[in-house]
Parts: C-alpha cells; sequence; structure tokens
C-alpha cells in the first residue's frame, strides 16, 4: 500500500510540475529577412532616371521613394547604370541614393563659355 501511495504521489508531482511550466513561452524574434525595403532618390527636380523598367522624374519636394524589387541592383541616370548596393539605409530600410546631378546640355555649355 504505501508503495501504490508513493507511485501515485510521484505520478502527481510530475504531472504538476508540467502544468506549472506549460505557461512558459520562449521570447520569439521574428524576423523577415528583407534588408532594404525600398529607396529613397534624391535630386534636382526635373532629373529623370530608370529602376526596375520605369523612368521615373524627381518632383519639386527633390526626391522620391519607390518600393525595392529584390532582383533588380542598378538605377540608371543619363545612359549610365550604377549599382544601388552602397545606399545606407535610413531608420525605416529605406537606401538614400543621390543622383548624380545633370549634365549640362553641349549647347548650353558653349553659350556658358562665349559669356
Amino acid at each position: 500500500m504505501i508503495i501504490a501511495a508513493v507511485t501515485l504521489t510521484a505520478a502527481i508531482t510530475i504531472d504538476l510540475g508540467g502544468l506549472f511550466n506549460a505557461h512558459r513561452v520562449s521570447d520569439a524574434h521574428a524576423t523577415c529577412g528583407i534588408r532594404t525595403v525600398g529607396y529613397r532618390f534624391s535630386g534636382k527636380p526635373g532629373q529623370k532616371f530608370r529602376y526596375a523598367g520605369d523612368t521615373y522624374t524627381i518632383p519639386e519636394e527633390g526626391w522620391i521613394e519607390l518600393i525595392a524589387d529584390r532582383r533588380k541592383t542598378t538605377y540608371r541616370v543619363n545612359n549610365t547604370s550604377l549599382p544601388l548596393g552602397g545606399a545606407p539605409l535610413n531608420q525605416f530600410g529605406f537606401g538614400e541614393v543621390e543622383l548624380p546631378a545633370p549634365q549640362p546640355l553641349i549647347a548650353e555649355a558653349a553659350k556658358a563659355i562665349h559669356r
């Protein structure tokens, strides 16, 4: 009888231990694996560039934000392809891309020389 009581007590203790520890939840850390959410292209108002197959024009604010296309690693300005990989990320995961200064037209440059 004593053996049965000890066995029963041990079984209850094990089950109660499981109940007491069941409420503990491990700290879950969710990550999505996306580092760059998009790009913020800055430049002179009216300046054009291409990204992900589309042409964009910088508005009066001087910048435009676009959602990143994972397959695209470059953008084009003045028929030159430039990498996006070195763009520093801001606090929202947007790469800060400063467009190169637009090249003056040859006719405008010639007028400036003759003045």
